[in-house]
């Protein structure tokens, strides 16, 4: 069963002369506990995807279908409410925000969302813990390394159950050995609660921990791959 679609995607941005494509007609689904890896050069539209993906943007035609709907149908109102509850973003950035613990970052879109707060405090704990975090449930992001803090982030997104978790370049901002444990958690999630995950990375270890690698080149599907087996993806995060 596919989570989420996208038929035929295009996006222009400008008008007459001045007017680029970004995308050219991409087409390709992602099956309810897989994780794809976007891959392509600067320029190659990875970033502009991502964003229809995850209902930021809507496209100049085509379709984004999440869990049977149309996102690029809907006004603002409903793909702001679908982002709230249906979609986890992870980006390179953090974004966490200082003043806050490490629970109440990740407690916080549900308190958004009108979950009552020692609701939105026991769930955040246990995706915390989910993380391997929980001793550091009480701590700011100030107190915490870069790989830290980029879980929590992974946290906040996971928190509200997501039909997907949208990653753009997650490892970005992390030295070498943060960005395999990241990268090796987020395969643990595929493998162990069946979590879908769409990433956009420049990172071939990364890429090569999903299921099936999406290449682009000026706004097309250049071509697909499939990547390593999970049992091998487990042993190469092993090894690493």
């Amino acid at each position: 069963m596919h989570v989420l679609q996208a038929r035929d995607l295009r996006k222009t941005f400008g008008e007459g002369e001045a007017a680029v494509e970004a995308l050219k007609g991409v087409n390709f689904g992602v099956r309810t506990g897989e994780m794809v890896a976007i891959m392509g050069r600067s320029g190659s539209g990875k970033s502009t995807l991502l964003t229809l993906l995850g209902g930021v943007d809507v496209p100049t035609s085509g379709q984004v279908m999440l869990e049977g709907k149309d996102l690029a149908t809907m006004d603002d109102t409903a793909r702001t409410l679908i982002r709230r509850r249906r979609i986890g973003f992870v980006f390179q950035s953090f974004n966490l925000l200082p003043i806050l613990s490490a629970e109440e970052n990740v407690a916080l879109p549900l308190e958004l969302d009108g979950v009552p707060a020692l609701e939105a405090r026991k769930r955040a704990v246990e995706v915390l813990e989910s993380v391997g975090l929980f001793s550091r449930r009480g701590h700011l992001p100030s107190k915490m390394s870069g790989g830290e803090q980029q879980r929590v982030a992974i946290a906040r997104a996971l928190v509200i159950r997501p039909a997907i978790l949208l990653a753009d370049e997650p490892t970005g901002n992390l030295d070498s050995v943060n960005g395999q444990r990241v990268t090796a958690m987020l395969r643990k999630l595929v493998e162990e609660q069946g979590q879908t995950i769409v990433l956009v990375t420049h990172d071939p270890g990364m890429a090569a921990q999903a299921d099936r690698i999406i290449h682009l080149a000026d706004g097309y599907v250049d071509r697909e791959e499939t990547s390593l087996s999970a049992n091998e993806a487990s042993s190469f995060v092993a090894e690493r």
